[in-house]
Formats: C-alpha cells, structure tokens, sequence
C-alpha cells in the first residue's frame, strides 16, 4: 500500500510538471497579453511587471523542484501553494469584481472561471494528498502535515488580501496610469447615418434626442428613440442682426436655450415652438456655457484683471454683469490654453465639474462656484507641456500642439465619463487606434471606476456624448449609435458609491 502511494504520488508530481509547464510556456509564446490581462486584475495590477514575471518563474522552479525525488516534497507543498492562491484568486474575481480578466494560458484558456474554480480546488486537493501519502506513515506527522497546510492556506488567503488593500490604494492614490478595463461593458443598439459631422447633442427629453448643427446654428432636430425619423425645427429669434460666431442649443426641459458667446446673447424659447425671446445681452463675452436652475448659467470667460480663463455665474435676471471667479482655474504659464477644459453640469447632484484638457485633473463645484474639490484622473501627466508665443496684434497662440490628456467628457448621476486619446501602461496600440477609450470617475467621493472601449473608424473623427438611464448615445464623425450599457456600469448610477481619490 506505501508503494502504491509513493508512486501515485509520483504520478500526481508529473502531472503538476505538465500542467505547469505548459501553463508557463503558453505565457511566454504571448507575453504581451498574459501582462494585459494582469494588468486588469483589481488584485494584482499595481504589481503587474513583478507578478507577471514572479509567475512565471515560481511555476518553472517549482517543476524542476518535482522532477527530482530529494524536492519532490518542496515542489508537492510549492503546487499546493499555487493552486490555493489561484483559487482564492479565482473566488474574489468571480465574487468580489466588477471585471474578469484572464491571466491563464492554452487550454486553460478556454474555460470559463467557474470551471476554472472547479479545477482548482480539485488540483488542490490532489497536491494535498500527494503530501500526505508522501510524509511518514504515522499518525504524528500525517497531522502535523494537515496543520502545515492549512497555516499554508490562511497564509495565502492573507496575502491575496494584502495584495488586493495595496493594490487598490496603489490604484486610487499612487496610479501610475493603469487602466482597468471591464468585460463587455457596453453593446451596440442602434445607429443612424448623419448627413455630415457638424452635429452634436443639445440634450434629451423623455421620449426625443435633441441635436444642434454647426453649420445650421438656428435649426433644432429631434430624433425619437426608435431612430427612424428626425425632424427639424427652426428657431425664430426676437433679434437676430448680430454677427454669430459659434451659436449652440441646449436642452433644459421644458426649455431649449440658443447662445453665442461672441455676441453675447442668450435666448430661451419653449421646446416645439418656434419663437425664442432674449433672456441675456452683453452680460459677458464667454467660450461655453452650462444651464443650471431657473435661468441660471454658469460660463467660461475671461478675466482680464488676473489675465486668466475663468468661470463665472451669469444671472440674467439678478446681475447686470456676470460674477466671475478667477481663483477657481489654475493659471501655470499663460492662463489661457493651460486652463482649457470642458465645463460640465450634473442636475441630478448639483454640481459643476470642469475637466482640464492638458493635465490630469477636474474639479467638482457646487451651482453658486462657492466650494471647491480638486481630484486627479489616473493619466501621469500633471503640468500641460505648453509653449505660447504672443502675436503681434496681441494676441496668444500655442506654438505647438500639447498632450491633450481629456479629449471629451460627460457627466450624469455623479460619475463622470471622459474620452482620453493616450495610452495607459500594458495597453495594445491596436486597441487605441481602433476605438475611443472611456474612463469613468465617480464625483461624490471621487474614485476611478474603470474603463472600456467604443469601436471607432480609422482616423480621428469628431466625438459627442450623452448618456442617460442605461444608454450611451455617441456621435462619432456622421455616425449616431445608441449602445446598452451592462449592469456592471448601470450599478454605479444607483450606488455612486466611491472612494476619495488624490486631492491637492
């Protein structure tokens, strides 16, 4: 009986042989994606360089420890080791997260995790018999042994969870700009050919989407949620001889508000009617404008005292002139192109967000600009890399193009969707160049949720989002598609649960 468990014993060493030798083999043939798929871990991505090649390594010492008969025993306590600490792996990622990745290789591939999961605890268990029929035959050192393997076992639970607390902590505090990706977070459902790439989104209602054009700066379409049919509405303003220069909509329901900032002038009319009435002129010049509450406006202008962008409260019927807040933006060289940025409105939490377009931050305002939170995204560039040059007609100009770290973004129900154009650590080119990379941050306690991917076409299209219940609506180039959201991402519309991000 001893020698039939010695030899099944031996059996049960070569099998870890094979397995973790092709496991280490299929790694090495794709490197690249074995480190991607464990730099989307929400255990181990913060330590991707270290465990990927850690991994490795153990494996293949710990088949050459089970080839020889002298540290057949060290290999057989190293497997137990390692399929313990893969299916506790296993169990938090199946139980405890928002993404799956996959950090397997070859056949093991294929599985699903739950699979997965059943095959190790099975690998488990045949490591710890393998011990046991090892380890002299005596009572003593058989319980000896088993107490040696659960202390093995609690130490392994215990580094998983230490490796889990540092690495999120790395994430949010320390992020050296690694992203983490869901799985199938969002999925195509409809999409509608646009006559040109001029349009963008002045907002929706309950049962329409709203669009403005560029080129057609008085004309307001709608588009009913089955996407077949737009119609277009022609906006009659009470005063119209001005010279516009960049003229918008926007939807604040009941009411649509068109708005040149060059002029400046804000109208308001009543959506499906034609006629809009002046509610402000001349109250400010301003670059763009975000409707609040009850004809209230808050505006990026210009401040020429502290020679800054600024933001500012524009109230058509309480001030003659708009109240504006030059400490609220960061002037580092020039004040103008290293403080650009998208401003953003979240009616549902009530707060202003600005989103800078060369550096890694935001900041998250209430309606009356009067309190202040500065939060950093996970990108690593922190100052915009800018260089001005002043005409001679005054005028500032860049004189060449910065980094943009935030190309796009959008707000809704206290988290934030922003486009970045960069590459993270550990990410493929090829999934850059064919698609839009989506970062999400929560704006109540301000935490990076994750990312995910929009296919896109070759090229550099223009981009517009709005996002609203469980839909995406994005426009890029002449295309409007309309994508489903999974519940992975739709969860954080309810919860807004979120951890404190790096303040300054």
């Amino acid at each position: 009986m001893r020698k039939l468990q010695i030899i099944a014993a031996e059996v049960i060493s070569y099998f870890f042989i094979l397995l973790f030798c092709y496991a280490a083999i299929s790694k090495i043939a794709d490197f690249e994606k074995f480190t991607l798929q464990i730099s989307q871990s929400p255990i181990l991505n913060a330590f991707t360089n270290s465990v990927s090649y850690g991994i490795l390594a153990i494996e293949l010492v710990v088949s050459i420890l089970l080839i020889f008969e002298r540290t057949r025993l060290i290999g057989l306590y190293g497997s137990f080791i390692l399929m313990v600490l893969f299916s506790i792996y296993i169990y938090i990622i199946l139980h405890y997260s928002e993404s799956i990745p996959c950090s397997c290789g070859g056949i093991l591939e294929k599985m699903d995790w739950h699979t997965h999961f059943i095959f190790n605890i099975i690998a488990t268990c045949v490591a710890a018999i393998a011990i046991i029929w090892i380890t002299r035959p005596s009572r003593k050192y058989i319980l000896m042994t088993i107490f040696l393997l659960f202390i093995f076992s609690l130490l392994s639970a215990l580094v998983l969870f230490l490796l889990y607390e540092k690495s999120e902590y790395m994430i949010q505090k320390e992020n050296n700009f690694t992203r983490r990706f869901w799985q199938h977070p969002v999925d195509m459902d409809k999409h509608f050919t646009l006559t040109s790439d001029s349009y963008y989104f002045a907002g929706k209602t309950k049962d329409s989407l709203y669009l403005g054009n560029i080129e057609q700066p008085f004309d307001l379409y709608s588009l009913d949620t089955s996407f077949k049919k737009i119609k277009e509405y022609q906006i009659i303003p009470d005063q119209y001889d001005f010279l516009f220069r960049s003229s918008k909509l926007q939807i604040h329901t009941p009411y649509y508000y068109l708005y040149d900032g060059t002029v400046p002038i804000i109208y308001k009319g009543e959506i499906g009617k034609h006629s809009a009435k002046t509610l402000s002129y001349k109250q400010t010049f301003f670059t763009q404008l975000q409707a609040t509450d009850n004809n209230e406006f808050v505006v990026l202008t210009y401040s020429k005292q502290k020679d800054i962008q600024s933001l500012a409260l524009l109230l058509p019927h309480y001030n003659e002139y708009a109240i504006v807040k030059p400490e609220l933006l960061e002037k580092i060289q020039d004040g103008i192109f290293d403080t650009d940025g998208k401003l953003l409105y979240d009616p549902d939490y009530k707060t202003v967000i600005y989103v800078y377009t060369y550096k890694n931050q935001f900041i998250v305002l209430d309606t009356s600009l009067g309190s202040k939170k500065t939060y950093k995204t996970i990108d690593d560039i922190s100052a915009p890399d800018i260089e001005v040059i002043k005409l001679p007609d005054g005028s500032k100009k860049m004189k060449n193009p910065s980094i943009i770290v935030n190309k796009n973004a959008f707000v809704y129900k206290g988290i934030l969707f922003i486009e970045s154009p960069r590459k993270g650590k550990f990410e493929n080119k090829a999934s850059q160049n064919s698609s839009l990379i989506i970062d999400m941050y929560a704006t109540a306690r301000q935490q990076y949720l994750g990312s995910f991917y929009i296919p896109k076409k070759t090229g550099n299209p223009k981009t517009e989002f709005l996002i609203t219940d469980n839909t995406l609506f994005a426009i890029i180039g002449n295309e409007l598609i309309r994508y489903r959201f999974a519940q992975n991402i739709i969860q954080h519309f309810i919860s807004g649960e979120a951890e404190n991000l790096n303040k300054e």
